[in-house]
């Protein structure tokens, strides 16, 4: 999914229960971050979950992964 196609879904949901739910069907949809990639390198310090988030640059393109033990995040 294309980060425009978010962004007119969210247009459309006026609740922000229903945004939040929405973001966690996204990330349920996403392939998990195998474990080889789990490393401190890119672990997101001070959050009270475990997050891992990988940023790649691809000329202007700017693309994330990542992964987390908690639904919302």
């Amino acid at each position: 999914m294309d980060i425009q196609q978010i962004i007119d879904d969210f247009e459309v949901i006026d609740d922000w229960d229903e945004r939040y739910r929405y973001i966690i069907d996204l990330g349920r949809k996403m392939a998990p971050l195998d474990a080889a990639r789990r490393t401190d390198e890119v672990k997101v310090r001070g959050c009270a979950s475990q997050v891992w988030l990988i940023a790649k640059r691809d000329g202007d393109k700017l693309t994330f992964i990542g992964d987390s033990d908690a639904m919302i995040v």
